[in-house]
Protein backbone atom coordinates (compact mmCIF):
# COMPACT_ATOMS: atom_id res chain seq x y z
CA UNK A 1 0.00 0.00 0.00
CA UNK A 2 1.84 3.50 -1.10
CA UNK A 3 0.52 7.16 -0.46
CA UNK A 4 1.30 9.21 -3.57
CA UNK A 5 4.13 11.74 -3.11
CA UNK A 6 4.53 15.28 -2.54
CA UNK A 7 3.13 17.49 -5.47
CA UNK A 8 5.97 19.44 -6.97
CA UNK A 9 6.55 22.42 -9.27
CA UNK A 10 7.88 21.18 -12.86
CA UNK A 11 10.43 23.76 -14.75
CA UNK A 12 12.05 22.87 -18.15
CA UNK A 13 16.09 22.45 -17.23
CA UNK A 14 15.26 22.49 -13.85
CA UNK A 15 13.47 21.54 -10.61
CA UNK A 16 12.77 17.93 -9.83
CA UNK A 17 13.08 15.10 -11.90
CA UNK A 18 9.56 13.11 -13.24
CA UNK A 19 9.32 10.06 -15.04
CA UNK A 20 8.77 10.13 -18.79
CA UNK A 21 7.79 7.83 -21.76
CA UNK A 22 9.63 8.43 -25.45
CA UNK A 23 6.35 7.66 -28.01
CA UNK A 24 7.58 8.79 -31.63
CA UNK A 25 10.52 10.75 -30.46
CA UNK A 26 8.79 12.49 -28.11
CA UNK A 27 8.98 12.91 -24.12
CA UNK A 28 5.15 12.21 -22.45
CA UNK A 29 4.80 12.41 -18.49
CA UNK A 30 4.32 9.18 -16.78
CA UNK A 31 1.50 9.36 -13.85
CA UNK A 32 -0.04 7.44 -11.73
CA UNK A 33 -3.41 7.52 -10.54
CA UNK A 34 -4.75 7.31 -6.98
CA UNK A 35 -7.41 6.25 -5.06
CA UNK A 36 -10.31 8.53 -2.97
CA UNK A 37 -8.09 8.07 -0.11
CA UNK A 38 -4.65 9.26 -1.31
CA UNK A 39 -3.23 5.68 -1.91
CA UNK A 40 -1.50 5.21 -5.48
CA UNK A 41 -4.31 3.36 -7.48
CA UNK A 42 -3.27 -0.95 -7.40
CA UNK A 43 -0.93 -0.53 -4.31
CA UNK A 44 -3.81 -1.74 -1.46
CA UNK A 45 -3.60 -5.31 -0.81
CA UNK A 46 -6.87 -7.13 -1.33
CA UNK A 47 -8.22 -9.80 1.30
CA UNK A 48 -11.01 -12.83 0.14
CA UNK A 49 -13.26 -14.71 2.63
CA UNK A 50 -15.35 -17.33 0.54
CA UNK A 51 -18.78 -18.56 2.11
CA UNK A 52 -18.82 -22.26 0.45
CA UNK A 53 -22.12 -23.09 -0.87
CA UNK A 54 -24.60 -24.10 2.42
CA UNK A 55 -28.21 -24.87 2.45
CA UNK A 56 -31.06 -22.21 2.92
CA UNK A 57 -33.27 -22.61 6.02
CA UNK A 58 -36.55 -22.14 6.31
CA UNK A 59 -36.55 -19.37 8.85
CA UNK A 60 -36.94 -15.74 8.07
CA UNK A 61 -34.19 -13.37 7.92
CA UNK A 62 -31.19 -16.10 8.74
CA UNK A 63 -27.64 -14.58 8.46
CA UNK A 64 -25.31 -16.28 5.90
CA UNK A 65 -22.31 -14.43 6.25
CA UNK A 66 -20.81 -11.82 9.00
CA UNK A 67 -17.67 -9.65 8.25
CA UNK A 68 -16.73 -7.58 11.17
CA UNK A 69 -13.86 -5.25 12.17
CA UNK A 70 -12.92 -4.88 15.42
CA UNK A 71 -9.31 -3.24 14.96
CA UNK A 72 -9.41 0.04 16.74
CA UNK A 73 -7.20 1.42 14.18
CA UNK A 74 -7.49 -0.35 11.05
CA UNK A 75 -10.56 0.66 8.10
CA UNK A 76 -12.16 -2.08 6.10
CA UNK A 77 -13.57 -1.05 2.47
CA UNK A 78 -15.47 -4.06 1.58
CA UNK A 79 -15.58 -3.76 -2.65
CA UNK A 80 -17.17 -6.66 -3.74
CA UNK A 81 -20.28 -9.46 -2.45
CA UNK A 82 -20.57 -12.07 -4.76
CA UNK A 83 -24.05 -14.13 -4.13
CA UNK A 84 -23.49 -17.07 -6.06
CA UNK A 85 -26.79 -19.61 -6.55
CA UNK A 86 -26.00 -22.85 -6.58
CA UNK A 87 -27.12 -24.15 -9.92
CA UNK A 88 -26.53 -27.91 -9.65
CA UNK A 89 -27.83 -29.50 -6.92
CA UNK A 90 -31.22 -30.32 -7.86
CA UNK A 91 -34.23 -28.73 -6.04
CA UNK A 92 -37.71 -27.60 -6.60
CA UNK A 93 -36.81 -23.81 -5.98
CA UNK A 94 -38.43 -20.40 -5.82
CA UNK A 95 -37.50 -16.81 -5.41
CA UNK A 96 -35.89 -15.47 -2.18
CA UNK A 97 -35.62 -11.68 -0.91
CA UNK A 98 -31.66 -11.18 0.20
CA UNK A 99 -30.26 -7.97 2.12
CA UNK A 100 -26.81 -6.62 3.07
CA UNK A 101 -27.01 -4.93 5.71
CA UNK A 102 -24.88 -3.29 8.64
CA UNK A 103 -24.11 -4.87 12.20
CA UNK A 104 -22.94 -3.69 15.59
CA UNK A 105 -21.63 -6.75 16.99
CA UNK A 106 -19.57 -9.75 15.97
CA UNK A 107 -21.07 -12.99 14.75
CA UNK A 108 -20.42 -15.87 17.05
CA UNK A 109 -20.63 -19.42 16.46
CA UNK A 110 -21.31 -20.87 12.66
CA UNK A 111 -18.14 -21.52 10.96
CA UNK A 112 -14.83 -19.40 11.33
CA UNK A 113 -13.23 -18.73 7.49
CA UNK A 114 -9.96 -18.15 6.88
CA UNK A 115 -8.88 -15.10 4.29
CA UNK A 116 -7.52 -16.18 1.24
CA UNK A 117 -4.83 -13.93 -0.22
CA UNK A 118 -4.16 -12.95 -3.93
CA UNK A 119 -0.33 -12.56 -2.93
CA UNK A 120 0.99 -14.99 -0.93
CA UNK A 121 3.65 -12.70 0.26
CA UNK A 122 1.59 -9.67 1.23
CA UNK A 123 0.74 -8.77 5.02
CA UNK A 124 -1.59 -11.29 6.65
CA UNK A 125 -5.08 -9.95 7.64
CA UNK A 126 -5.55 -8.76 11.08
CA UNK A 127 -6.84 -11.13 13.60
CA UNK A 128 -9.37 -8.67 14.42
CA UNK A 129 -11.03 -8.78 11.36
CA UNK A 130 -13.34 -11.76 10.97
CA UNK A 131 -15.93 -13.87 9.08
CA UNK A 132 -18.15 -16.50 9.85
CA UNK A 133 -20.53 -18.56 8.26
CA UNK A 134 -24.01 -18.92 9.55
CA UNK A 135 -23.36 -17.06 12.58
CA UNK A 136 -25.67 -18.30 15.31
CA UNK A 137 -25.39 -15.61 17.50
CA UNK A 138 -24.31 -11.61 17.79
CA UNK A 139 -24.27 -10.19 14.35
CA UNK A 140 -26.88 -8.01 15.33
CA UNK A 141 -28.17 -6.51 12.17
CA UNK A 142 -28.72 -2.55 12.16
CA UNK A 143 -29.10 -0.57 8.34
CA UNK A 144 -30.23 -1.91 5.58
CA UNK A 145 -27.85 -1.27 3.07
CA UNK A 146 -29.51 -2.72 -0.56
CA UNK A 147 -31.57 -5.78 -1.63
CA UNK A 148 -32.40 -8.40 -4.01
CA UNK A 149 -33.59 -11.38 -5.20
CA UNK A 150 -32.71 -14.87 -6.75
CA UNK A 151 -34.16 -18.07 -7.75
CA UNK A 152 -32.81 -21.01 -5.91
CA UNK A 153 -34.21 -23.17 -8.76
CA UNK A 154 -31.58 -24.46 -10.38
CA UNK A 155 -32.71 -25.30 -14.05
CA UNK A 156 -34.17 -21.31 -13.53
CA UNK A 157 -32.12 -19.27 -16.95
CA UNK A 158 -31.39 -15.95 -14.95
CA UNK A 159 -29.98 -17.91 -11.81
CA UNK A 160 -27.70 -20.24 -14.08
CA UNK A 161 -26.62 -17.33 -15.71
CA UNK A 162 -25.20 -15.43 -12.82
CA UNK A 163 -23.99 -18.74 -11.45
CA UNK A 164 -21.78 -19.04 -14.95
CA UNK A 165 -20.33 -15.69 -14.33
CA UNK A 166 -19.31 -15.86 -10.81
CA UNK A 167 -21.75 -14.78 -9.36
CA UNK A 168 -24.15 -11.23 -8.47
CA UNK A 169 -22.54 -8.38 -7.22
CA UNK A 170 -24.16 -7.27 -4.50
CA UNK A 171 -22.46 -3.79 -3.46
CA UNK A 172 -24.46 -0.46 -5.33
CA UNK A 173 -22.40 0.05 -8.63
CA UNK A 174 -21.25 3.71 -7.29
CA UNK A 175 -19.70 2.74 -4.65
CA UNK A 176 -17.29 0.11 -6.40
CA UNK A 177 -14.09 1.09 -6.91
CA UNK A 178 -13.67 0.69 -10.50
CA UNK A 179 -16.62 3.31 -10.48
CA UNK A 180 -14.79 5.69 -8.33
CA UNK A 181 -16.39 4.65 -4.81
CA UNK A 182 -14.92 4.15 -1.59
CA UNK A 183 -16.57 0.90 -1.25
CA UNK A 184 -18.54 0.15 2.16
CA UNK A 185 -16.33 1.20 5.21
CA UNK A 186 -16.54 -0.60 7.96
CA UNK A 187 -14.49 0.95 11.53
CA UNK A 188 -13.87 -0.10 14.64
CA UNK A 189 -17.05 -2.28 15.68
CA UNK A 190 -18.64 -2.18 12.82
CA UNK A 191 -19.79 -5.45 10.31
CA UNK A 192 -21.37 -6.43 7.30
CA UNK A 193 -24.05 -9.21 6.62
CA UNK A 194 -26.32 -10.95 3.96
CA UNK A 195 -29.41 -12.42 5.17
CA UNK A 196 -31.85 -15.21 3.77
CA UNK A 197 -35.11 -13.19 4.39
CA UNK A 198 -37.06 -15.19 2.91
CA UNK A 199 -38.37 -18.13 5.08
CA UNK A 200 -37.91 -21.31 2.78
CA UNK A 201 -35.01 -24.46 2.34
CA UNK A 202 -34.98 -24.66 -0.96
CA UNK A 203 -31.35 -23.88 -2.39
CA UNK A 204 -28.00 -23.55 -1.80
CA UNK A 205 -25.95 -20.13 -2.47
CA UNK A 206 -22.45 -19.30 -1.69
CA UNK A 207 -20.42 -16.20 -1.74
CA UNK A 208 -17.37 -14.20 -2.32
CA UNK A 209 -16.29 -11.34 -0.06
CA UNK A 210 -13.57 -8.91 -1.15
CA UNK A 211 -12.47 -5.89 0.90
CA UNK A 212 -9.25 -3.43 1.35
CA UNK A 213 -7.74 -2.50 5.16
CA UNK A 214 -5.92 0.31 5.51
Amino acid sequence: MALAGDSILVTPGSGATVATHTVSSKEHQVVMFADQTGHIWGSKPLYYFRVPFQVHVGAANTKHLDLFNADAALIVRVVSVLHIPDAITAVTGQMFDWQLARTTAVGTGGTALTAWLPDLNQTALDADITCRAKPTGGATSSTILTMWQMNSEETDTNSRLVASLGGYEAIPEPLRPINGGQGLVLRQNQGLQALQVTAASAGNSGFIVGFTVE
